[in-house]
Order: C-alpha cells, then sequence, then structure tokens
C-alpha cells in the first residue's frame, strides 16, 4: 500500500474505523451537494501526482485533480460540493432514517499530466441520512436564538485572540440568519495585526437516555479581509468532525466561506456533553473574522 486515503487526524499505521457522515434532509436544496475533507498520503519512494472522484447509487461526483505529494509526506484537502444526487424524500427514511454507501477512488500517477497510474486505493464510507422532524425523533434541545440572548452558549480564546479588546465576544444579530429574526454571532480578532486566531464556542448538555442522539448544527464563517483555515467539532476534547485545512498564512479559504453548512454530529446517549466549534483563522490585515450559529438542535429517538 503506497498511496492511502483516511477522513481523520489518526496517523498510520494506525488503524482508521469505519467513517460515516450524517446528513439531515430538513430545508435542503434538491439536488443535494456533499462535501469533505480528506487527508492523503504518499507512502512511495517519489513524488505523485493525485486524483480523487467516488461512486454511489444516485450520486454524480466529480474528478479533482490534487497536484503532486513528495514521497512520504501527506497533505489535507476540503472537497467543497465534491458530489451530487437527487434530494432524498421524507418518504424514502422509514422511522426518519437511511443508510447508504459511497466509494472513494484516490489515484497516483508519476506524470503531471495524470496518464500513468501507479497506484489506485478505494474506501468505502457510510452516508447516514436523517429526517430530524420525522415524528419518531424529540426535540430535546432547540437553540435559536429568537428571543435575544445567548442561551448559554459561551466563547473562549484558544489561540491569538486580542483578549485586552474583549475577544472573543457573542451577540446575537440579525445580518445572517436562518430563522428570523436572530442568529449567534462569535467575533474574533488577532491581538497582532496578522496571524493565527482560534476561537471556541460552546455549551453543555445532557443528552437524553435514547439509543439515538443526534446534535444538529448550521454554521457560517467569515471576514472580509480574513481567511477561514479550519472547523472542528468537539465533544469535549473529542474531535467529531474535522473541515478544512492545518492552518497556513496563505490567502486560501480551506473552510467554504461565507455560505451556510449543516453538520450533525451523533452523541452518547445519558451523559454530559460540551458541544465546542472551533474555528481556525488567518488574519492578514487588521480586523475581525465572525462564525455564526443558528438553529441548533439535539433530537433523539430509540
Amino acid at each position: 500500500m503506497s498511496i492511502e486515503l483516511r477522513l481523520t487526524n489518526i496517523d498510520p499505521p494506525a488503524e482508521e474505523p469505519q467513517r460515516t457522515i450524517y446528513r439531515d434532509i430538513l430545508n435542503l436544496p434538491d439536488p443535494v451537494k456533499l462535501g469533505m475533507t480528506v487527508r492523503y498520503f504518499n507512502h512511495d519512494s517519489v513524488t505523485l501526482y493525485f486524483q480523487i472522484t467516488g461512486s454511489g447509487p444516485g450520486y454524480t461526483f466529480g474528478t479533482v485533480n490534487l497536484g503532486s505529494l513528495a514521497a512520504g509526506t501527506d497533505a489535507y484537502i476540503n472537497l467543497d460540493e465534491f458530489a451530487s444526487k437527487a434530494k432524498p424524500s421524507a418518504g424514502d427514511l422509514p422511522n426518519g432514517e437511511k443508510d447508504e454507501n459511497i466509494t472513494l477512488t484516490l489515484r497516483g500517477y508519476t506524470d503531471a499530466g495524470y496518464s500513468n497510474l501507479k497506484w489506485t486505493y478505494e474506501r468505502t464510507v457510510g452516508v447516514h441520512w436523517i429526517n430530524s422532524v420525522d415524528p419518531a425523533f424529540t426535540v430535546d434541545f432547540l437553540n435559536n436564538f429568537d428571543d435575544g440572548t445567548v442561551q448559554g452558549w459561551a466563547t473562549v480564546d484558544e489561540e491569538g485572540n486580542w483578549t485586552a479588546g474583549g475577544f472573543p465576544a457573542l451577540a446575537v444579530v440579525t445580518d445572517y440568519v436562518l430563522s428570523t429574526p436572530y442568529s449567534l454571532k462569535t467575533r474574533s480578532r488577532c491581538k497582532t495585526v496578522t496571524g493565527k486566531v482560534r476561537t471556541r464556542t460552546y455549551k453543555s448538555f445532557t443528552t437524553p437516555n435514547k439509543n439515538k442522539v443526534y446534535a444538529i448544527l448550521d454554521l457560517r464563517c467569515g471576514g472580509a479581509t480574513r481567511t477561514t483555515k479550519n472547523l472542528t467539532i468537539k465533544n469535549g476534547d473529542t474531535m467529531l468532525v474535522y473541515i478544512g485545512r492545518p492552518y497556513d498564512t496563505g490567502a486560501t479559504n480551506y473552510y467554504p466561506k461565507d455560505k451556510w453548512r449543516r453538520i450533525i454530529v451523533p452523541l452518547p446517549k445519558n451523559t454530559s456533553v460540551e458541544v465546542r466549534i472551533v474555528v481556525e483563522f488567518y488574519q492578514n490585515v487588521d480586523g475581525e473574522s465572525a462564525s455564526w450559529l443558528d438553529d441548533f438542535k439535539i433530537i433523539s429517538k430509540d
């Protein structure tokens, strides 16, 4: 195995568990788009040129040329709108849920023209659809901020914020919302003119004693002169979802900017959890970065 594809930060040779992408059909467009962050490895002794595509029932996948990767190294790539398919209907999800699989295919070539194929690596990924408004689910927590308060959420600096200036800071706002009139905005600002800013927004919950528990987060990131490098969803210190790439000082947004994204994560039942949203920005001129949260839900069913 001289190339490899992973969906987590777990390093080889440790085994990576089977991965599942969770999706909620509520208010999604038709067709629906699928994006993900992947990590690819060159275990060969020569530089390779990588290409990724996929397949799955009803899906249309793009083919992305990833460029060269030196021997013995790895890289992350966020594949925004990598695939599409017709949106499942509520009737397609009996009892509010449905499982399917997709196959990701990574290829390694020895030339920049992608003509001399040397390695192929396939990876099966689960896709678990839910319908969060199906009667089988109970809505245990709903934070839509429409009462004009932060509803128990808090924020803290993880690295680089201008804490003396009051950053990071939470505000209930009207500039970008999914359900009117308010959403929750986390404002970040670097303590120096340029540099790394990493901010955590968080809240603790006690999950219901049900067999299946999901948190649903609708999120948006932005900042006119800042670039968003990555976004992580955690339960305490445990990483659940990572989107983007590791921090650098380039001008490229590795997490899709200025658009709403829905992220669904499973949670353990009948326990105390701390849902953490961690966003890392590169600030290249003085000013603020921001992230927005709206219509946060925890739902459950037996």
